[in-house]
C-alpha cells in the first residue's frame, strides 16, 4: 500500500552492452520512495554496479503504481 509521503519515481538506468547499436542499453525503473535520494539507492542497489542511474522528472501516479504492484523499497524495471 502507498503511504500519503511516498512518491513513485521514475529512474533511468543506462550501463555498456556491446550489442546495442550505440553501446549502451537503458531501462527505466519504477520505486516507492519518501524521498528521491532513496529511490535512487533503492534502484542502484537493484542493477548491476556499472550502470548509470539518475532520477527522471517522471512519477507515476498512485493508481498507476498500485496498478502494477508497485511496493515500496523495491525497484521495478518498466
Amino acid at each position: 500500500m502507498i503511504e500519503p509521503n511516498q512518491t513513485a519515481f521514475i529512474v533511468k538506468v543506462t550501463w555498456p552492452d556491446a550489442d546495442m547499436p550505440n553501446g549502451r542499453l537503458t531501462m527505466l525503473y519504477a520505486v516507492l520512495a519518501d524521498d528521491p535520494e532513496t529511490g535512487v539507492q533503492i534502484v542502484k542497489n537493484a542493477v548491476k554496479a556499472d550502470a548509470e542511474v539518475e532520477l527522471s522528472e517522471a512519477r507515476l501516479s498512485q493508481d498507476t503504481a498500485q496498478a502494477i504492484g508497485l511496493l515500496p523499497g523495491y525497484a521495478r524495471a518498466l
